[in-house]
């Protein structure tokens, strides 16, 4: 069965998670919400990272152990503004990390794909406002 894309990079996510089940969940929640899923293997290693085809990525927080901080400097340094989903098992301390950061969310696990699509949301609006550029 065929899912109909979503146009723009805006309505396209990355997904770099190890736990299968977990890529499968948010694959299907990212669908279900209209949006492009682009399930991403880190074993390709994240310098890699295909930027161009989203404006999102959704990350598990273990991936960027020990330092997230200085992966999110580096892809802001590629230059890539776009939406950092951090999925984490203790949000709060990462919470704090990037509280006053521009373009990131964390999810504390568990969490439902509703949550997802509503930081997704936030940061892209599902139809952009009349007049704006696409």
């Amino acid at each position: 069965m065929g899912v109909a894309a979503a146009p723009g990079r805006e309505a396209s996510a990355i997904v770099v998670v190890r736990d299968d089940a977990l890529a499968a969940s948010l694959e299907l929640a990212l669908i279900a919400g209209g949006l492009n899923a682009f399930l991403y293997d880190p074993a390709q290693g994240l310098d890699r990272l295909p930027l161009d085809i989203a404006m999102t990525l959704i990350v598990d927080q273990q991936i960027l152990a020990p330092d997230p901080a200085a992966f999110v400097a580096r892809l802001r340094a590629r230059p890539w503004d776009g939406l950092i989903v951090l999925i984490a098992g203790d949000g709060e301390a990462l919470q704090t990390v990037f509280a006053r950061s521009r373009r990131i969310a964390v999810l504390e696990m568990p969490f439902v794909g509703a949550d997802l699509i509503a930081a997704i949301r936030a940061v892209w609006p599902a139809d952009p406002p009349k007049g704006s550029a696409p």
